[in-house]
C-alpha cells in the first residue's frame, strides 16, 4: 500500500510560457495615428511658410515708413506704396494708374475711402509747388501706411472679382 499512496510523477519538461509580445513592429493602428501626427506638422509648417512669404512684401513696407519717419514725404510714401501694391498685384491692372483712378483704386481696397476725399491735398503735395502743411503731410502718410497695413495682402474677394471679368 504504500506504493498507493505516493503519486507517481511523469517525466514531464518544465512549462515554457511564450514570449511577451514585442513593441516592434507597431501595429498598424499606431502607423495611422503617427502618419496622421506627420502630415498634420508638414501641413502645419508649409503654411505657415507661405504665409511668411505672403506678408514679406508688407512688412518690409511698413518698415520703410516706419524707419524714414524724419525724412518721409507723401511723395516717397506714395511710392512705397506703389511698390507695395506691384508686389501683390497683377502689374497690368496696377501699374498704368495714376491721379483719379490710382486713389479710386486704394479706396475700392478699404471699407471707408481715404484717398478720394484727400485728392486735392494729395495733388498738392505730389505735383505742386503749393506749401503743404505738416498735419497734412503726416495725415497723407498715416494714410499710406494704414492702406499697407489693412488692404495688403488682397482679399480672396478681389481676386475671384478679376477672374470673372
Amino acid at each position: 500500500m504504500s506504493q498507493l499512496s505516493q503519486p507517481q510523477t511523469l517525466p514531464l519538461k518544465p512549462l515554457h510560457l511564450p514570449a511577451e509580445p514585442a513593441a516592434w513592429p507597431l501595429p498598424w493602428g499606431y502607423w495611422v495615428i503617427i502618419c496622421m501626427i506627420l502630415l498634420s506638422i508638414i501641413l502645419v509648417v508649409v503654411y505657415v511658410v507661405k504665409t511668411r512669404q505672403r506678408q514679406r512684401p508688407k512688412a518690409a513696407a511698413l518698415k520703410m515708413l516706419k524707419s524714414n519717419t524724419e525724412t518721409l514725404t507723401p511723395s516717397i510714401a506714395n511710392e512705397i506704396l506703389r511698390q507695395a501694391v506691384l508686389s501683390y498685384y497683377p502689374r497690368k491692372e496696377v501699374a498704368h494708374l495714376t491721379g483719379t483712378s490710382w486713389w479710386r483704386f486704394l479706396d475700392s481696397q478699404l471699407t471707408s475711402p481715404r484717398f478720394l476725399p484727400k485728392e486735392m491735398a494729395w495733388q498738392n503735395a505730389l505735383y505742386t509747388n503749393i506749401d503743404v502743411s505738416e498735419d497734412d503731410y503726416h495725415d497723407l502718410v498715416a494714410d499710406c501706411a494704414f492702406w499697407i497695413h489693412h488692404a495688403l495682402p488682397p482679399k480672396k474677394q478681389y481676386r475671384n472679382e478679376k477672374a470673372e471679368s
